[in-house]
């Protein structure tokens, strides 16, 4: 063992902690680290000023400290730099006078949308309920419950065609009219029951199909993260979405909402708690590991298996039961 090898292995035995690991174990398949506990390896190999710089890049190309530390042999020891600024996108600029009637108006929505329901309960209960008795009156309280959850989970879906209609590429200033649109469209679909219920059901494909999203049969999505810009999302036939796999297709920053579209093909593989940004898609049969990330821009050809934040490509099978044929 080298010098080398010995203290890299000193320091990610104790971001592990671990009492020791061999130089030739796989990082991820065989001591069980993620991209953020690397992540912690990495900035403390960058604190030591006897080992040169580790980025996770090299972590992915080099995932054993055998490997790792014959790429970076000829590396020269670096010391540590002070950050570097990085030039900030200019924010989108809104007044203090938007601010408020956007706060205004969106409490007179919650209060005027509790108001409705409040009303529309009672006046059910009182229509359909109120005066049975006995058996006939439990048959009619199950109708007026499915009937409440069945308005329930149609009042998204029409208020979003009606508002919005289709999702486009767009960018939407904050506080603006249309970002009130596009908040009363995601609040509606955040509370909406039906999708929490459906998850991991065909039901849940369903669903968003209506809401305009494009998805193939067989797919399986196990994330509680609820797609807003539905029209903008394609997930290929066969494709699996891990729990809490985010694919919303809008981010927020910088004073406004990009909106842009995530692309999934065929058989595609997303892992647990993995992130895609809009403007990103993965090819049929790709694979994105647990804890990645694609950001905005990045695109993982098919048959090509990714990991990391942002995600470069790996070597690690992440899909371990094959596509059905």
């Amino acid at each position: 063992m080298t010098r080398a090898e010995r203290t890299l292995a000193e320091v990610l035995a104790d971001v592990l902690r671990a009492d020791r690991l061999s130089v030739d174990n796989h990082f991820f398949e065989e001591l069980g680290a993620d991209s953020l506990v690397m992540a912690r390896f990495c900035a403390r190999v960058r604190k030591r000023g006897d080992l040169p710089s580790v980025s996770m890049k090299d972590i992915y190309r080099h995932p054993t400290i055998r490997s790792l530390a014959a790429a970076l042999a000829d590396a020269a020891p670096k010391p540590v730099q002070p950050p570097v600024s990085v030039a900030m996108e200019a924010a989108t600029s809104t007044s203090a006078r938007e601010y408020i009637l956007c706060a205004a108006l969106q409490a007179l929505c919650f209060l005027a949308y509790s108001y409705l329901t409040v009303v529309g309960v009672a006046e059910g209960y009182q229509w359909l309920v109120a005066e049975a008795e006995g058996i006939e009156k439990i048959v009619r309280l199950i109708l007026f419950a499915s009937a409440i959850f069945l308005i329930v989970c149609a009042v998204p879906i029409v208020v979003k065609w009606l508002l919005i209609g289709r999702w486009k590429p767009r960018q939407v200033r904050l506080w603006s009219l249309d970002y009130l649109r596009f908040w009363i469209v995601k609040t509606l679909i955040r509370s909406n029951p039906a999708p929490y219920l459906f998850v991991g059901s065909p039901l849940y494909g369903l669903y968003l199909r209506v809401l305009g999203a494009k998805v193939g049969p067989g797919v399986v999505i196990l994330s509680r993260h609820i797609p807003v810009c539905t029209d903008l999302l394609t997930i290929g036939a066969g494709t699996v979405i891990r729990r809490e796999a985010s694919f919303l297709c809008y981010r927020a920053g910088a004073g406004r909402i990009e909106i842009g579209a995530v692309t999934l093909g065929r058989d595609v593989f997303v892992g647990e708690r993995s992130v895609l940004d809009i403007n990103t898609s993965m090819g049929d049969g790709a694979q994105l590991g647990h804890a990645s990330a694609l950001h905005s821009g990045q695109a993982v050809p098919a048959g090509q298996r990714w990991h990391g934040s942002p995600a470069v490509r790996a070597d690690t099978e992440y899909l371990r039961v094959p596509p059905t044929p």
